[in-house]
């Protein structure tokens, strides 16, 4: 997934976004300091794992950045489904694991952070933590 990662990189500039790209080999013990950091500079998250959403990176990472620096954040992976054999291209293509798929996600992801910062600015995100 890296090099779709880095790929998608490449073209999210065109589009204005300087993606950074942090590769974590494994989960545990995860790096809260650049999973922090990088929610504290980026202002959004956006997961890549090439194996289940569910008890994965993605979660990993969203436990430490809503305990810490909450952010919008999504992940791409496979869904909760079995998998399948066959070669890597056309399975990456199936699940969803495609620079292409990365691109749409970040930009996503990017209008709804900058929708998320008008709100938070006028406060309304403050309002609603002191409800709960």
């Amino acid at each position: 997934m890296l090099h779709q990662a880095l790929e998608a990189a490449d073209d999210l500039s065109e589009h204005g976004i300087e993606a950074r790209i942090i590769d974590m080999p494994y989960i545990k013990p995860i790096d809260k300091d650049i999973v922090i950091k990088s929610a504290e500079e980026t202002g959004m998250i956006l997961t890549v794992e090439e194996h289940s959403v569910i008890g994965g990176l993605g979660s990993a990472v969203a436990e430490v950045i809503v305990q810490n620096y909450p952010v919008p954040m999504k992940m791409i992976g496979t869904e909760d489904r079995f998998g399948k054999s066959g070669n890597i291209k056309s399975l990456f293509k199936m699940y969803g694991l495609t620079s292409e798929k990365i691109i749409e996600t970040a930009l996503n992801l990017s209008n709804f952070q900058k929708r998320f910062s008008r709100i938070s600015n006028k406060g309304r995100i403050s309002k609603l933590t002191n409800q709960f």
